[in-house]
């Protein structure tokens, strides 16, 4: 493939005009490299990784109209220079950077779980069963309830995960599993009644649930301005409140959402979007939308506003704006597990904006 090629690829990504194949293979090139040193590999063995991904993908291409895709998708000794001149974000573990003398890592702060009647800081407690309550710890931030024989009383528990908190899964005593990402609030029963009668309510934040599901007995979650009724499910709720949006997204099954005086159902694929008092539904990149529960940033036509309010929340900082700030959206990937400053580096590399770290305050900087 020729520079020129791959450059009018990456100009149809960012207007929204490359097709399902094209995004789908630069996607799957990618991911090869994604923790890799890139020098590293030769170019028969990029041709070889290419050629791979062209075959894996192949029965699905050849049903679109697209027919003037690469034949060997010889891209590899040229993507590395196109795409480090390009908005498209390329990571080069070899290249880190820290401006200002100060760095951030992820999980500085402590998750915080209220349940019977203690206050427990969940990164200081050992795995293993939590006294006086009926959770278990275990590694990988996992808590599971444990139904237990007394007489049924309905009685709430809550998590928080602050803003650069380590994200934790509970698996409830239904075996419904929630995942909590950074910045988020989730206030659920310890245990549930046969009719599961009881709410789950995300206060803020963001969450992706494994619903086990119960045609007699649906299941309910409660997000600010909204309910998100299981139909049989697993789906991912973003509502943090300082998004314009708030975004249910499905990934298999189906859910109800009511908001705004208004009712929709989900098929696997879509997300409905609430901002103020208009729902709508549209199509979703549900690989974009369950990034984070991967341990990935994944920007796709993200604006630095956007960005940064995911920034803030993943390493606890506060972000500050100097100057005009470009309007150039952003592609690209990153380990949510790297420092602050080298994600900053990545975003620089597009010669559109440039950032100061001074403690747990991020500037953004006009070029």
């Amino acid at each position: 493939m020729e520079e020129q090629a791959l450059k009018d690829l990456l100009a149809r990504i960012r207007n929204g005009t490359a097709t399902e194949a094209e995004k789908a293979f630069l996607e799957n090139w990618y991911l090869q490299y994604q923790e890799k040193d890139p020098a590293g590999y030769t170019l028969e063995e990029r041709l070889e990784d290419a050629d791979a991904i062209w075959a894996k993908l192949q029965p699905a291409i050849t049903h679109t109209k697209q027919n003037r895709l690469w034949p060997r998708m010889a891209v590899a000794a040229s993507i590395l220079m196109v795409l480090g001149a390009s908005t498209w974000l390329l990571l080069n573990r070899k290249n880190k950077t820290n401006q200002s003398g100060s760095d951030v890592a992820p999980f500085t702060t402590v998750a915080i779980l209220k349940s019977g009647g203690k206050t427990i800081l969940l990164d200081h407690t050992a795995n293993g069963k939590i006294a006086e309550t009926n959770v278990t710890k275990s590694s990988g931030e996992q808590l599971a309830y444990e139904a237990t024989n007394d007489t049924y009383t309905a009685v709430y528990d809550t998590i928080q995960i602050p803003s650069g908190g380590r994200p934790y899964t509970v698996k409830l005593t239904d075996g419904t599993k929630i995942t909590l990402n950074a910045a988020t609030t989730l206030r659920y029963p310890e245990v549930f009644s046969k009719n599961r009668k009881e709410e789950i309510e995300l206060i803020s934040g963001e969450i992706y649930a494994e619903v086990v599901h119960n045609a007699a007995a649906p299941l309910q979650i409660k997000a600010p301005g909204q309910i998100i009724t299981d139909i049989g499910t697993a789906f991912n709720i973003a509502a943090y409140p300082d998004d314009p949006d708030s975004r249910t997204t499905l990934i298999e099954g189906a859910v109800k959402v009511n908001a705004a005086g208004k009712e929709t159902t989900l098929s696997p694929g879509n997300q409905a979007i609430l901002t103020g008092n208009s729902l709508t539904e549209s199509s979703a990149n549900l690989i974009q939308a369950t990034a984070w529960k991967d341990g990935l940033f994944r920007f796709n036509g993200e604006s630095v506003d956007a960005i940064m309010r995911q920034l803030s929340r993943w390493y606890n900082i506060e972000v500050k704006y100097e100057g005009t700030i470009t309007n150039e959206v952003f592609y690209g990937r990153v380990a949510r597990t790297r420092n602050i400053s080298e994600v900053l580096r990545i975003l620089e590399r597009s010669n559109k904006v440039n950032f100061k770290i001074e403690g747990r305050r991020v500037t953004v900087l006009s070029k």
